[in-house]
């Protein structure tokens, strides 16, 4: 029975999407939280269980395909371009965390929480932008800048509270000398093998047979930091940087449909499983804040546009806004689940509106 209801909430993803012209992230948010509801007061029960393995690797293979392409030189570039506006939108972080920290006089949960409001989910955004045909305007060069810079400090923060959260496996000095000593074999292995032998693995990695090479090399590295306890985010996203372009550029178009798959799995399995009660380590007054911390990010980015001079309409704001598989994935470093969840389905619930909006305009604009 449980494989039936997955089939067709898969189908209903599918169709939503195409309906509405969002992310199949979005939908799967939507969806997600029907079920969780459903969960909660009628015992509905719903599980992809059978799916799991997608759903646990979907944050490796984002910060994976992070790295496919792009050197060292060109993340500082890009950077570059969009440094002082991701500067504002670091205030996403560390207001909510100061404010969350007099609060709680909680280090750790305050970070957390604030960790969970400050990046916008890549997946969602872009996918809008695509849709709304914005992907080449300035307005969406300043995002995707802001959005590669949110990236980057969730790489340092999410190698650090591993770190901390695998001291109970290891030491924080073993589980760091590992992590560096396996990032230096890596960096090895793609320098004398992989890129070595470039041409090689780009022919054959286009054929139907070169699906079996990214996913082994790929689940190889995400298995091996499990089994040592190493900060997965950390090494997947290295593994891939040391990848050459031109072998990143024939993985990158196998590797995207996977990854698309695996992170709208994840985020229904995250809405869906999350229990709707209070009764949790939170109080209702850090809950009341979240709509509060989601007019600072419209304002951040207001400032943001308005400092790099650019033209830009309301909506490209709104765009900006959506939480998802990033505040999913960090909540469950300190069991805040539901506050997620509620800053993932406020946040999205005011894009769809906005998005809605737009298209009656636009359909009202052709019938006159």
């Amino acid at each position: 029975m449980n494989e039936i209801l997955v089939s067709i909430v898969m189908v209903m993803i599918f169709l939503f999407s195409i309906i509405l012209r969002v992310s199949f992230v979005l939908v799967s948010i939507f969806i997600g939280s029907l079920i969780a509801i459903l969960n909660s007061f009628y015992n509905f029960n719903f599980s992809i269980e059978a799916l799991k393995i997608f759903s646990e690797t979907a944050i490796s293979f984002i910060f994976f395909s992070l790295g496919l392409g792009y050197t060292i030189e060109a993340f500082i570039s890009n950077l570059k371009k969009s440094l002082v506006s991701s500067l504002f939108d670091l205030f996403n972080l560390l207001i909510p965390f100061i404010i969350l920290y007099l609060i709680t006089k909680d280090f750790f949960l305050s970070l957390i929480l604030g960790i969970c409001l400050y990046p916008s989910s890549t997946a969602i955004v872009v996918k809008i932008l695509e849709f709304q045909k914005k992907l080449v305007s300035k307005a969406a060069e300043i995002m995707i800048g802001i959005l590669l810079f949110e990236d980057i400090i969730l790489i340092v923060i999410l190698s650090i509270l591993s770190l901390y959260s695998m001291s109970k496996n290891n030491s924080p000095i073993i589980t760091l000398f590992l992590t560096i000593i396996v990032i230096i074999l890596i960096f090895l292995l793609s320098k004398f093998v992989i890129n070595r032998y470039s041409p090689l693995l780009e022919r054959y990695i286009q054929e139907e047979i070169g699906i079996f090479f990214i996913l082994g090399y790929f689940l190889l590295l995400y298995s091996l930091s499990k089994m040592l306890h190493l900060p997965e985010v950390l090494i997947m996203f290295f593994s891939s940087l040391f990848i050459s372009q031109s072998v990143s550029n024939s993985i990158r178009p196998k590797l995207e449909p996977l990854k698309n798959f695996s992170i709208g799995l994840f985020i229904l399995d995250f809405m869906s499983k999350t229990k709707l009660n209070i009764e949790v380590s939170l109080n209702y007054t850090i809950l009341l804040l979240i709509p509060f911390f989601i007019i600072l990010k419209i304002l951040t980015t207001y400032l943001a546009f308005k400092y790099s001079r650019i033209k830009f309409k309301k909506e490209d704001i709104v765009f900006f806004l959506p939480r998802g598989e990033f505040s999913a994935y960090v909540s469950k470093f300190a069991n805040v689940e539901i506050f997620a969840f509620i800053s993932i389905l406020l946040s999205n619930i005011i894009v769809l509106i906005e998005k809605i909006s737009l298209q009656r305009k636009t359909i009202s604009k052709q019938k006159k």
